[in-house]
Protein backbone atom coordinates (compact mmCIF):
# COMPACT_ATOMS: atom_id res chain seq x y z
CA UNK A 1 0.00 0.00 0.00
CA UNK A 2 1.53 3.71 -0.79
CA UNK A 3 2.67 5.57 2.02
CA UNK A 4 -1.56 7.01 3.09
CA UNK A 5 -1.83 6.67 6.53
CA UNK A 6 -1.53 7.67 9.95
CA UNK A 7 2.24 8.00 10.96
CA UNK A 8 3.52 6.30 13.75
CA UNK A 9 6.84 8.10 15.40
CA UNK A 10 8.87 7.31 17.89
CA UNK A 11 12.00 9.26 18.89
CA UNK A 12 14.84 8.47 21.70
CA UNK A 13 17.90 10.33 22.17
CA UNK A 14 19.37 8.65 25.39
CA UNK A 15 22.19 9.74 24.79
CA UNK A 16 22.16 13.18 24.89
CA UNK A 17 22.28 14.00 28.80
CA UNK A 18 24.99 11.58 29.21
CA UNK A 19 27.19 11.47 26.39
CA UNK A 20 27.08 15.57 24.89
CA UNK A 21 25.29 16.73 21.95
CA UNK A 22 23.56 13.93 19.80
CA UNK A 23 25.70 13.14 16.79
CA UNK A 24 23.89 10.05 14.91
CA UNK A 25 20.29 10.16 13.86
CA UNK A 26 18.09 7.49 12.11
CA UNK A 27 14.92 8.28 9.98
CA UNK A 28 13.07 5.64 8.89
CA UNK A 29 9.64 3.86 7.47
CA UNK A 30 7.38 3.15 4.89
CA UNK A 31 6.04 6.32 4.63
CA UNK A 32 8.98 8.08 2.86
CA UNK A 33 7.44 10.94 2.33
CA UNK A 34 7.32 12.25 5.91
CA UNK A 35 10.81 10.17 6.70
CA UNK A 36 11.90 12.07 4.41
CA UNK A 37 10.87 15.17 5.34
CA UNK A 38 12.06 14.95 9.49
CA UNK A 39 15.45 13.95 7.47
CA UNK A 40 15.19 17.17 5.69
CA UNK A 41 14.13 19.16 9.17
CA UNK A 42 17.37 17.73 10.90
CA UNK A 43 19.88 18.51 8.23
CA UNK A 44 18.53 22.41 8.39
CA UNK A 45 19.03 22.18 11.88
CA UNK A 46 22.45 20.79 12.38
CA UNK A 47 23.77 22.99 9.24
CA UNK A 48 21.63 25.61 7.97
CA UNK A 49 21.05 26.14 4.48
CA UNK A 50 23.32 29.18 4.72
CA UNK A 51 26.86 26.74 5.44
CA UNK A 52 25.41 23.74 3.25
CA UNK A 53 27.92 24.48 0.39
CA UNK A 54 30.69 24.00 2.58
CA UNK A 55 29.54 21.90 5.56
CA UNK A 56 27.07 19.25 4.27
CA UNK A 57 28.01 16.11 2.52
CA UNK A 58 25.56 14.32 1.45
CA UNK A 59 25.74 10.56 -0.08
CA UNK A 60 22.82 9.31 -2.25
CA UNK A 61 23.89 6.14 -3.51
CA UNK A 62 21.70 5.06 -6.81
CA UNK A 63 19.81 1.90 -8.28
CA UNK A 64 17.89 0.59 -4.50
CA UNK A 65 17.77 -2.93 -4.23
CA UNK A 66 19.23 -3.46 -7.30
CA UNK A 67 23.11 -2.33 -6.43
CA UNK A 68 25.41 -4.94 -6.61
CA UNK A 69 27.60 -6.17 -3.14
CA UNK A 70 30.77 -3.44 -4.59
CA UNK A 71 28.85 -0.93 -5.16
CA UNK A 72 27.10 -0.91 -1.94
CA UNK A 73 30.73 -1.25 0.00
CA UNK A 74 32.04 1.50 -1.85
CA UNK A 75 29.21 3.53 -0.71
CA UNK A 76 29.66 2.52 3.11
CA UNK A 77 33.62 2.71 2.72
CA UNK A 78 33.31 6.61 1.36
CA UNK A 79 30.44 7.31 4.21
CA UNK A 80 32.93 6.09 7.11
CA UNK A 81 36.06 8.61 4.67
CA UNK A 82 33.54 11.29 4.88
CA UNK A 83 32.89 10.88 8.91
CA UNK A 84 36.66 10.86 9.31
CA UNK A 85 37.05 13.92 7.50
CA UNK A 86 37.79 16.78 9.76
CA UNK A 87 35.71 19.85 9.12
CA UNK A 88 36.58 22.63 7.39
CA UNK A 89 38.26 25.34 9.01
CA UNK A 90 37.75 23.40 12.14
CA UNK A 91 34.04 24.26 11.97
CA UNK A 92 31.07 21.56 12.15
CA UNK A 93 30.26 18.87 9.80
CA UNK A 94 26.98 16.93 8.93
CA UNK A 95 26.82 13.65 6.54
CA UNK A 96 23.37 12.72 5.35
CA UNK A 97 23.10 9.02 4.04
CA UNK A 98 19.87 9.39 2.04
CA UNK A 99 18.00 6.84 0.63
CA UNK A 100 19.99 3.91 1.57
CA UNK A 101 18.40 0.61 1.05
CA UNK A 102 21.00 -1.71 2.65
CA UNK A 103 20.62 -1.91 6.64
CA UNK A 104 18.57 -4.94 6.44
CA UNK A 105 20.34 -7.92 6.34
CA UNK A 106 17.11 -10.19 5.41
CA UNK A 107 16.99 -8.65 2.23
CA UNK A 108 18.78 -7.54 -0.76
CA UNK A 109 21.28 -5.71 -0.96
CA UNK A 110 21.88 -6.14 2.89
CA UNK A 111 22.02 -9.36 3.16
CA UNK A 112 25.39 -9.76 1.12
CA UNK A 113 27.76 -10.68 3.47
CA UNK A 114 30.51 -8.24 2.04
CA UNK A 115 27.36 -5.54 2.64
CA UNK A 116 27.63 -7.20 6.00
CA UNK A 117 31.27 -6.93 6.59
CA UNK A 118 30.88 -3.17 5.78
CA UNK A 119 28.50 -2.31 7.73
CA UNK A 120 29.85 -3.88 11.07
CA UNK A 121 33.07 -1.56 10.07
CA UNK A 122 30.45 1.60 9.84
CA UNK A 123 29.03 0.47 13.06
CA UNK A 124 32.26 0.15 14.97
CA UNK A 125 33.27 3.68 14.41
CA UNK A 126 29.94 4.78 15.24
CA UNK A 127 30.24 2.60 18.49
CA UNK A 128 33.59 4.26 19.52
CA UNK A 129 32.58 7.96 18.38
CA UNK A 130 32.87 10.33 15.50
CA UNK A 131 35.15 12.95 15.78
CA UNK A 132 33.75 16.69 17.58
CA UNK A 133 31.61 18.45 15.13
CA UNK A 134 31.14 15.71 12.88
CA UNK A 135 27.05 14.97 13.24
CA UNK A 136 25.54 11.75 11.21
CA UNK A 137 22.11 11.64 9.78
CA UNK A 138 20.44 8.23 7.69
CA UNK A 139 17.83 7.93 5.68
CA UNK A 140 16.30 4.71 4.29
CA UNK A 141 13.18 2.83 4.04
CA UNK A 142 13.62 -0.15 6.22
CA UNK A 143 15.69 -1.53 8.78
CA UNK A 144 16.30 -4.28 10.95
CA UNK A 145 15.52 -3.36 14.69
CA UNK A 146 17.71 -6.89 16.06
CA UNK A 147 20.88 -5.84 14.57
CA UNK A 148 23.99 -3.71 16.25
CA UNK A 149 23.16 -1.12 13.34
CA UNK A 150 20.20 -0.18 14.89
CA UNK A 151 20.87 -0.64 18.32
CA UNK A 152 23.43 1.57 18.27
CA UNK A 153 21.44 4.73 17.27
CA UNK A 154 19.17 3.71 19.51
CA UNK A 155 21.43 3.90 22.73
CA UNK A 156 23.86 6.86 21.20
CA UNK A 157 21.53 8.97 19.24
CA UNK A 158 18.23 9.48 17.72
CA UNK A 159 15.66 7.36 16.01
CA UNK A 160 12.60 8.27 14.06
CA UNK A 161 10.48 5.94 12.99
CA UNK A 162 7.50 6.79 10.23
CA UNK A 163 5.25 3.57 9.23
CA UNK A 164 2.35 3.64 7.49
CA UNK A 165 -0.65 2.09 8.88
CA UNK A 166 -1.43 -1.62 8.91
CA UNK A 167 -5.25 -1.14 8.99
CA UNK A 168 -7.10 -0.36 6.13
CA UNK A 169 -9.48 1.89 7.98
CA UNK A 170 -6.51 4.38 9.22
CA UNK A 171 -5.25 4.33 5.87
CA UNK A 172 -8.71 5.82 4.16
CA UNK A 173 -9.48 7.74 7.89
CA UNK A 174 -5.75 9.94 7.43
CA UNK A 175 -5.26 9.72 3.81
CA UNK A 176 -7.89 12.34 2.65
CA UNK A 177 -7.73 14.73 5.26
CA UNK A 178 -3.68 15.09 4.38
CA UNK A 179 -4.19 15.55 1.07
CA UNK A 180 -7.05 18.16 1.70
CA UNK A 181 -4.34 20.25 4.05
CA UNK A 182 -1.70 19.92 1.12
CA UNK A 183 -4.57 21.59 -0.84
CA UNK A 184 -5.11 24.32 1.88
CA UNK A 185 -1.60 24.66 2.43
CA UNK A 186 -1.45 25.81 -1.40
CA UNK A 187 -4.67 27.71 -1.50
CA UNK A 188 -5.92 25.58 -3.64
CA UNK A 189 -9.81 24.28 -4.46
CA UNK A 190 -11.09 21.59 -5.95
CA UNK A 191 -15.11 20.20 -6.16
CA UNK A 192 -15.94 16.89 -5.35
CA UNK A 193 -15.68 15.39 -8.58
CA UNK A 194 -12.10 16.76 -9.45
CA UNK A 195 -11.06 16.20 -6.31
CA UNK A 196 -11.72 12.21 -7.11
CA UNK A 197 -10.65 12.85 -10.76
CA UNK A 198 -7.23 14.00 -9.35
CA UNK A 199 -6.89 10.73 -7.13
CA UNK A 200 -8.07 8.31 -9.14
CA UNK A 201 -4.82 9.83 -11.43
CA UNK A 202 -2.02 9.48 -8.91
CA UNK A 203 -3.16 6.76 -6.77
CA UNK A 204 -2.39 6.53 -3.04
CA UNK A 205 1.19 7.65 -2.69
CA UNK A 206 0.89 10.88 -0.40
CA UNK A 207 4.73 11.72 -1.96
CA UNK A 208 2.70 12.03 -5.82
CA UNK A 209 -0.14 13.60 -4.68
CA UNK A 210 2.32 16.14 -3.42
CA UNK A 211 4.43 16.15 -6.57
CA UNK A 212 1.30 16.21 -8.91
CA UNK A 213 -0.03 19.62 -6.77
CA UNK A 214 3.04 21.26 -7.26
CA UNK A 215 2.65 20.81 -10.72
CA UNK A 216 -1.04 22.36 -11.18
CA UNK A 217 -0.24 25.01 -8.52
CA UNK A 218 2.25 26.57 -10.99
CA UNK A 219 -0.09 25.82 -14.21
CA UNK A 220 -3.19 27.28 -12.28
CA UNK A 221 -1.47 30.46 -11.74
CA UNK A 222 -3.71 33.37 -9.94
CA UNK A 223 -6.77 30.66 -10.52
CA UNK A 224 -7.30 28.56 -7.31
CA UNK A 225 -9.88 26.09 -8.38
CA UNK A 226 -8.94 23.33 -10.20
CA UNK A 227 -11.05 22.21 -13.18
CA UNK A 228 -11.57 18.81 -14.66
CA UNK A 229 -9.81 19.98 -17.58
CA UNK A 230 -7.08 20.98 -15.48
CA UNK A 231 -6.57 17.41 -14.27
CA UNK A 232 -6.88 15.87 -17.36
CA UNK A 233 -4.56 18.10 -19.01
CA UNK A 234 -1.68 18.56 -15.66
CA UNK A 235 -2.10 15.47 -13.86
CA UNK A 236 -0.20 12.54 -15.17
CA UNK A 237 -1.75 8.70 -14.44
CA UNK A 238 0.02 7.06 -12.91
CA UNK A 239 -1.71 4.69 -11.29
CA UNK A 240 -1.52 1.67 -13.81
CA UNK A 241 -0.90 4.76 -16.33
CA UNK A 242 -2.20 4.55 -19.57
CA UNK A 243 -4.48 1.35 -19.06
CA UNK A 244 -6.46 2.37 -16.41
CA UNK A 245 -7.08 5.79 -17.82
CA UNK A 246 -8.90 3.96 -20.72
CA UNK A 247 -10.79 1.53 -18.49
CA UNK A 248 -11.39 4.53 -15.93
CA UNK A 249 -12.72 7.11 -19.00
CA UNK A 250 -15.30 3.73 -20.42
CA UNK A 251 -16.86 3.00 -16.94
CA UNK A 252 -17.79 6.16 -15.89
CA UNK A 253 -19.98 6.32 -19.15
CA UNK A 254 -18.76 9.33 -21.73
CA UNK A 255 -18.90 7.91 -24.84
CA UNK A 256 -17.06 11.30 -26.25
CA UNK A 257 -14.12 11.64 -23.75
CA UNK A 258 -13.99 7.51 -23.51
CA UNK A 259 -13.35 7.80 -27.98
CA UNK A 260 -10.85 10.98 -27.45
CA UNK A 261 -8.88 9.14 -24.66
CA UNK A 262 -9.19 5.68 -26.51
CA UNK A 263 -7.62 7.79 -29.96
CA UNK A 264 -4.52 9.15 -27.97
CA UNK A 265 -3.36 6.04 -26.71
CA UNK A 266 -3.34 4.43 -29.85
CA UNK A 267 -1.15 7.05 -31.74
CA UNK A 268 0.72 6.42 -28.95
CA UNK A 269 1.21 2.67 -30.16
CA UNK A 270 -0.77 1.44 -27.04
CA UNK A 271 -2.03 -2.03 -27.96
CA UNK A 272 -6.15 -2.31 -28.37
CA UNK A 273 -6.02 -5.97 -27.18
CA UNK A 274 -4.26 -4.68 -24.00
CA UNK A 275 -6.75 -1.71 -23.70
CA UNK A 276 -9.37 -4.11 -23.79
CA UNK A 277 -8.20 -6.69 -21.41
CA UNK A 278 -7.15 -3.80 -18.80
CA UNK A 279 -11.25 -2.95 -19.60
CA UNK A 280 -12.02 -6.40 -18.66
CA UNK A 281 -10.61 -6.40 -15.56
CA UNK A 282 -12.50 -3.33 -14.51
CA UNK A 283 -15.59 -4.79 -15.53
CA UNK A 284 -15.42 -8.17 -13.56
CA UNK A 285 -14.91 -6.56 -10.40
CA UNK A 286 -17.54 -3.89 -10.77
CA UNK A 287 -19.47 -6.80 -12.04
CA UNK A 288 -18.75 -7.99 -8.14
CA UNK A 289 -19.25 -4.80 -6.38
CA UNK A 290 -22.48 -3.95 -8.25
CA UNK A 291 -23.77 -7.52 -6.85
CA UNK A 292 -22.33 -7.57 -3.74
CA UNK A 293 -24.19 -3.95 -3.42
CA UNK A 294 -27.41 -5.20 -4.69
CA UNK A 295 -27.20 -8.35 -2.37
CA UNK A 296 -26.38 -5.77 0.83
CA UNK A 297 -23.10 -7.50 1.50
CA UNK A 298 -21.25 -3.89 0.69
CA UNK A 299 -22.92 -0.36 2.01
CA UNK A 300 -22.12 3.31 0.80
CA UNK A 301 -22.29 5.56 2.87
CA UNK A 302 -21.06 9.42 3.29
CA UNK A 303 -21.36 12.49 1.01
CA UNK A 304 -19.67 13.40 -2.43
CA UNK A 305 -16.70 14.20 -1.05
CA UNK A 306 -16.33 11.42 2.13
CA UNK A 307 -17.95 8.31 0.89
CA UNK A 308 -17.18 5.31 3.30
CA UNK A 309 -17.82 1.27 2.25
CA UNK A 310 -18.43 -1.11 5.27
CA UNK A 311 -18.90 -4.84 4.46
CA UNK A 312 -21.82 -7.19 6.23
CA UNK A 313 -20.82 -10.38 4.41
CA UNK A 314 -22.83 -13.63 5.69
CA UNK A 315 -21.20 -17.15 5.59
CA UNK A 316 -22.39 -18.59 2.19
CA UNK A 317 -21.21 -14.80 1.15
CA UNK A 318 -17.77 -15.41 2.52
CA UNK A 319 -17.10 -18.48 0.95
CA UNK A 320 -18.07 -17.10 -2.38
CA UNK A 321 -15.84 -13.74 -1.88
CA UNK A 322 -12.61 -15.96 -0.61
CA UNK A 323 -12.97 -18.16 -3.72
CA UNK A 324 -12.21 -15.36 -5.90
CA UNK A 325 -8.76 -14.55 -7.56
CA UNK A 326 -9.56 -10.95 -6.15
CA UNK A 327 -11.74 -10.27 -3.16
CA UNK A 328 -12.86 -6.81 -3.58
CA UNK A 329 -12.83 -6.82 0.59
CA UNK A 330 -8.97 -6.46 0.37
CA UNK A 331 -8.02 -3.95 -1.92
CA UNK A 332 -6.95 -0.44 -1.15
CA UNK A 333 -9.54 1.01 0.95
CA UNK A 334 -9.89 4.15 -0.90
CA UNK A 335 -9.96 3.05 -4.21
CA UNK A 336 -12.42 -0.13 -3.30
CA UNK A 337 -15.26 2.34 -2.21
CA UNK A 338 -14.26 4.69 -5.66
CA UNK A 339 -15.13 1.03 -7.27
CA UNK A 340 -18.15 0.38 -5.12
CA UNK A 341 -19.44 3.91 -6.25
CA UNK A 342 -18.71 3.78 -9.97
CA UNK A 343 -20.64 0.38 -9.55
CA UNK A 344 -24.11 2.16 -8.33
CA UNK A 345 -23.86 4.27 -11.67
CA UNK A 346 -26.02 0.95 -12.99
CA UNK A 347 -27.47 -2.08 -12.53
CA UNK A 348 -25.49 -5.34 -12.47
CA UNK A 349 -26.98 -6.99 -15.35
CA UNK A 350 -24.85 -3.80 -17.75
CA UNK A 351 -21.73 -4.40 -16.14
CA UNK A 352 -22.09 -7.83 -16.89
CA UNK A 353 -23.35 -7.13 -20.86
CA UNK A 354 -20.39 -4.90 -21.44
CA UNK A 355 -17.87 -7.36 -19.86
CA UNK A 356 -19.11 -9.83 -22.62
CA UNK A 357 -18.91 -7.21 -25.01
CA UNK A 358 -15.14 -6.70 -24.21
CA UNK A 359 -14.56 -9.78 -24.58
CA UNK A 360 -16.26 -10.35 -28.07
CA UNK A 361 -14.47 -7.04 -29.15
CA UNK A 362 -10.76 -8.88 -27.90
CA UNK A 363 -12.06 -12.02 -30.18
CA UNK A 364 -13.20 -10.10 -33.09
CA UNK A 365 -9.44 -8.54 -32.70
CA UNK A 366 -7.34 -11.68 -32.52
CA UNK A 367 -9.44 -14.07 -34.48
CA UNK A 368 -8.01 -13.26 -38.02
CA UNK A 369 -11.12 -11.14 -38.85
CA UNK A 370 -10.51 -8.56 -41.57
CA UNK A 371 -12.08 -5.68 -39.49
CA UNK A 372 -8.91 -3.69 -38.70
CA UNK A 373 -8.47 -3.53 -34.51
CA UNK A 374 -8.77 0.33 -34.04
CA UNK A 375 -12.22 0.36 -36.43
CA UNK A 376 -13.16 -2.55 -33.90
CA UNK A 377 -12.38 -0.43 -30.68
CA UNK A 378 -14.26 2.52 -31.76
CA UNK A 379 -17.32 0.21 -33.02
CA UNK A 380 -17.36 -1.55 -29.33
CA UNK A 381 -16.96 1.80 -27.66
CA UNK A 382 -19.86 3.00 -28.90
CA UNK A 383 -22.49 0.49 -29.05
CA UNK A 384 -21.81 -0.15 -25.10
CA UNK A 385 -21.47 3.73 -24.06
CA UNK A 386 -24.13 4.48 -26.83
CA UNK A 387 -26.89 2.72 -25.12
CA UNK A 388 -26.87 5.17 -21.53
CA UNK A 389 -26.85 8.33 -24.53
CA UNK A 390 -29.90 6.23 -26.44
CA UNK A 391 -31.24 5.76 -22.88
CA UNK A 392 -30.82 9.29 -21.84
CA UNK A 393 -32.31 10.59 -25.10
CA UNK A 394 -35.38 8.44 -24.43
CA UNK A 395 -36.60 10.18 -21.05
CA UNK A 396 -39.78 12.38 -21.23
Amino acid sequence: MPATGKTRTAATSPAAGKMGPVQIFLVYGTDDLSATRKADEIVRRLCPPVDQALNLETIAPEGGEKMSAEAVCAVLRNTREALLTMPFLGGTKTVFLRGAPFFNPLTEPGRFELVKAETARLVDLLKAGLPDGVTFIVLTDSVNKSTSFFKTFQSRGEVHEFAQPEKDREAVGDFLPRVEQLLAAKGMAMPPAVFTAFLDRTGYSLRQVETELEKLDLYLGERRKATLEDIQQMVAPVRESKFWEFSGTFCDGNVAETLRVMHRLLEQRTAPVALLINLQNRLRELVVMADCLKRGWAQLSGNDRYRRLTWSVPPEGEAMLAALDKDPRQGNPYATTMLAVQATRLPVARWFRWLNAAVDAQAAITGGDALDPEVMMEIFVTRTLGELAVASSAKP
